[in-house]
């Protein structure tokens, strides 16, 4: 797997340098006040690509017994902006824009998430991420474009 260096920052305060790999983004999933009871399997981080799986459980389901577009959405946007920091010079970003298109429904998981870093440039970054049901079939495609902090 591989893992990078990156510097974790609070307040603005330098914190301390860590290698990002699976376990911190299961770290930061559980630091985010919003996505702390997301339950995240790690496949797969390298430099600018991140794949996980989401298990469809209650917490992301919605009446009808599908997964809730707003969670796709959200765990999209998570792994669109920390495949950002993939890169050793990337320390945060914030989302300018996700665009998503819903494709079918997401009835049985786990779901799969897929993010690649089509773009990284000095102040902004571009991901593709695409979500997959347990069937392998494609459910949702969002693009996001990130700014950075370095």
């Amino acid at each position: 797997m591989f893992t990078n260096k990156c510097k974790i920052y609070f307040n603005d305060h330098f914190m301390q340098s860590y290698m990002f790999d699976g376990d911190l983004l299961k770290n930061i999933f559980k630091m985010d006040g919003f996505l702390k009871d997301v339950v995240i399997n790690v496949r797969d981080v390298r430099e600018g690509h991140i794949e996980i799986e989401v298990p469809v459980k209650d917490n992301v389901m919605r009446v009808g017994g599908i997964m809730n577009g707003g969670a796709i959405m959200s765990i999209s946007d998570a792994i669109g902006g920390l495949s950002m920091m993939t890169y050793g010079d990337v320390v945060n970003q914030v989302t300018v824009s996700l665009n998503t298109d819903f494709i079918k429904p997401v009835k049985y998981g786990p779901a799969r998430f897929i993010c690649s870093v089509e773009k990284k440039g000095k102040t902004l970054g571009y991901s593709k991420i695409e979500v997959f049901d347990s069937n392998n079939e494609l459910c949702a495609a969002s693009s996001g474009v990130y700014f950075l902090y370095h």
